[in-house]
């Protein structure tokens, strides 16, 4: 997966569209992007703690909840 710019700033973004288009229907790629993009950023949490880790957490859980909606 290429990001461009930090994985925070790609969660947030995500978020944000994800809280733009509640209750809409979204494409499934942008679903598929969205379910990459918390893979990837789990993974650097794993390997690559670092000081902004909390707030990549809390976007994490925040993008993994509107994933887990999209799916039922």
């Amino acid at each position: 997966m290429k990001l461009h710019g930090t994985t925070e700033g790609n969660l947030l973004s995500a978020v944000r569209s994800a809280n733009r288009f509640r209750n809409q229907p979204v494409h499934k790629d942008t679903v598929h992007f969205w379910e990459n993009l918390a893979a990837h950023a789990r993974t650097e949490l794993a390997t690559h703690p670092s000081p902004s880790s909390d707030d990549v957490r809390r976007l994490l859980m925040d993008l993994e909840l509107e994933v887990s909606r999209r799916r039922r």
